[in-house]
């Protein structure tokens, strides 16, 4: 592939127009373009690329068209956009929460069961506002990332609202249990990994933010959400300004070996540091929600007699239906539109709701196999007219394996384009130096707001050479000529090292770069 991009220089240099061609027959890309690609630092790397107009057929600009890129994250325009298709960008996920028993003099007389549905921000993240909150860095990649933050607003609200509507419907007690029915599809691990559980609450994490103190002192910690669910230890150090931080979180072991549900806060801070987030994946997200339930309907003014840190025990609940069906909800709270949930989803590449979109598909299949949420896929796969080899796919947020072809997914966005929605496509995904994961990214070119376009990144430290391994940047989605036409477009980068972390963030850029010297070429 380099190969080919040399040659693409060497054309321009022959030619009396601004285009290369590749002796291959693939199609002409501007020769600022090729330059872009041929850089020495992609020596190793290969480019395959395609624009093309948002209806007909052809392309204005292509290299590799048809061969199979990484795509990382790039792979949430087809689990995501299936889902928007399946169910309705204005669809929304209803929560509710049923008393199982009589409630005599303020009492239930039976369990309390909040129904998990897939929310996947259960009022949080300043939902009812027309746009869910976002930081960029996103809280889920905190741990790799310098600069993530906690998600905006309160990641309880919903949990808060649902234990207002309870003492509302008139109980001040509950006599049973306080149980978490999270049945609606089995747990799903995904290659990357990822547990999916229908019930998320602040993405299913603890966030530590560790703020520094005065030299020599310990710093400041903030535990959110705040929980007796997990003790948080502080072992940390605030050390002079400018020493390096190393602030960790992890949680105690037992004597087997397990984590518990203690974690520990350590390393140091400089003084003259920015607050730090830290994040763990709670591990059993039933549980974790069920404690912070029971103490939202304490602060309701609603008396638990169970033990709010005890196991969530769903398994001795009933059917769903048969409750659903012989008793009313106490509560019930209201997702946002799923078009609102899919555009967080897409701007800051949300990892967990990408992969429970495909839980989600699956039970729009009658199933509780997340994997069985693969079909629906597929399927408008198949009826684009896209040979399934041309899509890989292990999740539905983009694992290393994930792959397509620039024809592929420029085929895809057409299509997403058709829908009735898909006039929202330009403000649902990552406008170029203006918001999302492209927020930093070109923010001084003329293309600037005019390339809305899905990130995919991936990326590890080799610790035997040292150098991060960058397996794909790649960007997909839409962008404006100055004239006002759109067309789909698809850029995949594989295969490039890097020195540093912040290196990384350069490589996006420069991808960025291309997609905007190709949006300038139009």
């Amino acid at each position: 592939m380099v190969l080919l991009v040399g040659a693409l220089v060497a054309a321009s240099c022959t030619t009396d127009d601004d285009d290369a061609s590749g002796a291959d027959g693939t199609r002409d890309v501007p020769s600022n373009v090729a330059e872009l690609m041929d850089a020495d630092e992609y020596a190793t790397a290969r480019w395959a690329l395609r624009v093309a107009p948002i209806e007909g057929d052809g392309a204005t600009s292509e290299v590799a068209p048809d061969k199979i890129s990484a795509m990382a994250s790039n792979a949430k325009l087809y689990s995501v956009g299936t889902w928007l298709d399946v169910y309705g960008p204005d669809d929304t996920i209803e929560t509710p929460v049923y008393g199982l028993g009589e409630v005599g003099g303020g009492t239930l007389g039976g369990d309390l069961v909040l129904r998990a549905m897939g929310d996947l921000v259960m009022g949080g993240r300043e939902a009812g506002s027309g746009e869910l909150g976002y930081s960029v860095p996103p809280q889920p990649d905190a741990n790799g990332l310098p600069g993530a933050m906690p998600s905006p607003g309160d990641p309880l609200a919903g949990l808060n609202d649902l234990a207002e509507q309870v003492a509302a419907a008139g109980v001040t007690d509950v006599g049973g249990n306080v149980v978490i029915d999270d049945r609606l599809f089995e747990p799903w691990t995904t290659p990357r990994p990822l547990e999916v559980s229908p019930i998320v609450i602040n993405d299913n994490l603890m966030a530590i933010v560790t703020t520094p103190g005065t030299e020599g002192e310990p710093a400041t910690i903030e535990a959110i959400p705040e929980t007796a669910a997990f003790t948080v230890v502080n072992d940390t150090e605030t050390v002079a300004a400018g020493a390096d931080s190393t602030i960790e979180l992890e949680p105690v072991p037992d004597a087997e070996g397990e984590p518990t549900n203690t974690l520990t806060v350590s390393g140091q801070i400089a003084t003259d540091s920015d607050p730090t987030l830290n994040i763990y994946d709670v591990p059993d997200p039933a549980s974790f929600a069920r404690t912070l339930f029971i103490e939202a309907l304490q602060r309701a003014g609603v008396t638990v007699t169970a033990d709010p840190l005890a196991v969530n025990e769903a398994g001795a609940l009933p059917d769903a239906d048969s409750y659903e069906t012989d008793n009313d909800p106490l509560a019930t709270l209201t997702s946002p539109p799923l078009s609102e949930i899919a555009t967080l989803i897409w701007k800051i590449s949300h990892n967990y709701g990408a992969d429970l979109s495909v839980c989600l598909l699956a039970v729009s299949e009658g199933s509780t196999d997340c994997e069985d949420g693969f079909a629906p896929i597929r399927s408008r796969i198949d009826d684009r007219g896209i040979n399934q080899d041309e899509v890989w796919m292990l999740d539905g947020s983009g694992s290393n394996m994930a792959s397509t072809t620039p024809h592929a997914m420029t085929t895809w966005i057409q299509w997403l384009h058709t829908l009735d929605w898909g006039d929202q496509l330009t403000e649902m995904l990552p406008i170029l130096g203006t918001d999302g994961s492209l927020t930093l990214a070109q923010q001084d070119s003329p293309a600037k707001g005019k390339v809305q376009a899905k990130t995919g990144t991936w990326a590890s430290h080799d610790p035997g050479s040292g150098l991060f391994l960058m397996l794909d940047q790649s960007l997909a989605g839409l962008m404006e000529s100055d004239d006002g036409e759109t067309y789909a477009f698809a850029v995949y980068l594989n295969g490039t090292t890097v020195q540093t972390p912040d290196e990384l963030l350069d490589i996006l850029d420069q991808v960025a770069g291309v997609a905007a010297a190709l949006q300038q070429s139009l």
